[in-house]
């Protein structure tokens, strides 16, 4: 009799195919399984080793239990693990793995060789599997351990591998998710090889000297212990105001020391800060969650992403209660030294040391466009005088002759300040006020797209040159832009691992801290790269933005009036790289209307 069935059986192989795309998509996902299962397997050394990427080799060596023949090959088949008994274990879950699915679904999609060695043993088991074929068992040597080694991912499904991203793009992934395990496990030593450089190398050690470790010593004496007992154990770091950052990703949260997301308690982090926390701005955390396994669902995604707790508000208010508690004792005080005016000019190589300086080597504004070149307004001379004519800057792609029907013509006496943030000026038909910040970041984008072309960058050399450590994240994403820093006028060089050296930056423009300048523009980059392309233009965005005069900056007329003539020099000055508008016109009509002159 003929089977019409329309539903059938998958077979295993395809079956195995079809649940590696919802526990692997990329390198990064296979490192995690492999690494959790180190960690389950009571590893306190593990290596991580990588080439292209993770798509041409990913291995992980760990110096755990290790495995026999027997377990060795129940490893790696669907839905074998030594963490659950029976269903009532799916409450008590305490390992990182245990649905024993990963194994299996990574082998499926690649070549695997796995090697294990059992504590108290000299000779243990080797394995082959390519595409889910496994072979036969056979012995080998070495240390207790165990060792398995993932070679060209998704080799056997063309269309899923056609999606992996660049090897940088995938490292950066892995980095990601290394750290993730670095921050949690400070009682293991993890070592991590790529394309044959020690890129870490970090040893047992407390758990606050690991977080400077991985996340740079910026954040040295900057870290607030949080705390909360009872029924809602919590205990971890964050961060002070000094260290917050413009872009997410040194943000972790842990049960039980398994890394998850949930938008809900990182709000409640966020919440704690309150006014402490500019818009826009992310704190440093680093939560740890401990409670009952029975009141927590760690099951409700196929990577483990995500969990459920059966007291979510609970949860919440021990995560705020405790951050809070830490924000508001003494040690968040931050030590402000007293302003000086320009202190960041100090030390430096340029004509700000000359003549025009003040003894004490401070500056005011009114003395500035003497002396840096290029800032709004050098050159300008001294204040003008109320007999000074009007000026005519042309709008864009016009001429900008007082007789143009469509010139912008603004009076230079007849220019203000407001609350050291907007610049008014009267013109023929009204008035434009301008906001300085957008002005100056639109004039400084053109001018690094300028130096791009150009390739003749203009720097100030730094009297004592600034050394800067990076995590491994952000000194991968500033060594891929570096080239384009350094057509804007940045000095920076490389100096050992995770570190570089500020030597100079682009001149006539006011840096007030060299140091967090760079840390700036590698957050905005990354914020950016969702939205551009084009590398340039995301670069000489992130310059801009965070290089520009500032809201709150006093200006002179001789300022204000330079950068009116910047700005209108500018291919496009009404609006800032962002899309912010930089100014806004109110017709002399308007102005009548809104008084009832009509």
């Amino acid at each position: 009799m003929p089977n019409n069935n329309v539903i059938r059986v998958l077979p295993e192989d395809l079956a195995n195919k079809i649940a590696a795309g919802e526990v692997v998509d990329r390198p990064a996902s296979v490192i995690k399984e492999l690494v959790e299962n180190s960690i389950d397997s009571g590893s306190d050394e593990i290596t991580i080793i990588l080439k292209d990427g993770g798509k041409g080799l990913m291995q992980v060596v760990d110096n755990g239990a290790g495995m026999s023949e027997s377990d060795i090959m129940l490893a790696f088949q669907r839905h074998a693990t030594s963490k659950l008994l029976n269903v009532d274990d799916l409450s008590k879950i305490a390992t990182l793995g245990f649905r024993g699915e990963a194994l299996a679904s990574i082998a499926s999609v690649s070549q695997v060789e796995a090697r294990s060695v059992q504590q108290g043993e000299k000779l243990g088991h080797r394995l082959h599997i390519d595409g889910g074929v496994m072979s036969d068992a056979e012995g080998t040597g070495g240390v207790p351990g165990t060792s398995v080694s993932v070679r060209n991912l998704f080799f056997n499904t063309p269309a899923r591998r056609k999606f992996l991203k660049t090897a940088t793009t995938e490292y950066r992934q892995i980095l990601t998710v290394l750290n993730r395990f670095y921050l949690a496990y400070p009682e293991i030593e993890f070592t991590f090889i790529n394309e044959d450089e020690v890129i870490h190398e970090l040893r047992k050690q407390p758990h606050e000297d690991r977080i400077i470790q991985v996340l740079g010593n910026r954040v040295r004496n900057n870290l607030l212990k949080i705390r909360n007992d009872g029924p809602v154990k919590i205990t971890g770091f964050v961060g002070n105001q000094d260290v917050i950052r413009r872009s997410r990703g040194d943000q972790y949260m842990y049960y039980n020391r398994r890394f998850f997301t949930s938008k809900n308690l990182g709000y409640a982090v966020v919440a704690a800060y309150s006014e402490i926390l500019p818009r826009g701005s992310y704190p440093i955390y680093i939560v740890f969650i401990e409670m009952p396994t029975e009141e927590v669902d760690v099951n409700v995604h196929p990577t483990k992403m995500e969990i459920k707790f059966a007291n979510d508000s609970l949860v919440f208010s021990a995560i705020r209660g405790s951050v809070k508690r830490a924000l508001v004792s003494e040690k968040v005080i931050p030590e402000v030294a007293p302003w000086d005016g320009f202190s960041s000019l100090r030390g430096r190589g340029t004509a700000s040391q000359g003549a025009g300086s003040r003894q004490d080597g401070q500056m005011n504004f009114a003395q500035l466009p003497e002396e840096l070149p290029g800032w709004p307004g050098s050159g300008a001379g001294r204040e003008e005088t109320a007999a000074t004519p009007a000026t005519t800057s042309g709008m864009p792609g016009q001429e900008a002759a007082a007789g143009s029907p469509n010139a912008l013509v603004y009076e230079r006496t007849n220019i203000w300040q407001v609350h050291n943030k907007y610049i008014i000026s009267q013109i023929k038909n009204g008035l434009i006020i301008i906001d300085q910040h957008v002005a100056h970041e639109r004039i400084l984008y053109e001018q690094a797209l300028e130096s791009f072309e150009k390739r003749k960058p203009s720097s100030q050399q730094l009297l004592f040159p600034q050394i800067l450590e990076l995590s491994q994240q952000d000194y991968s994403i500033l060594l891929e832009i570096l080239p384009f820093l350094e057509n804007i006028g940045f000095v920076v060089k490389a100096f050992g691992k995770n570190t570089v050296v500020i030597e100079g930056v682009p001149s006539g423009v006011k840096i007030s801290d060299d140091e967090e300048i760079l840390l700036q523009i590698v957050d905005e980059y990354k914020r950016g790269k969702r939205e551009r392309t084009e590398i340039r233009e995301n670069v000489a965005a992130s310059y801009a933005c965070h290089s520009a005069i500032r809201a709150g900056d006093p200006l002179t007329r001789e300022a204000m009036n330079g950068l009116i003539d910047q700005l209108f020099s500018t291919r496009e000055p009404y609006f800032c790289p962002h899309g912010r508008p930089v100014l806004i016109h109110m017709s002399l009509d308007e102005l009548d209307k809104r008084f009832k002159r009509h």
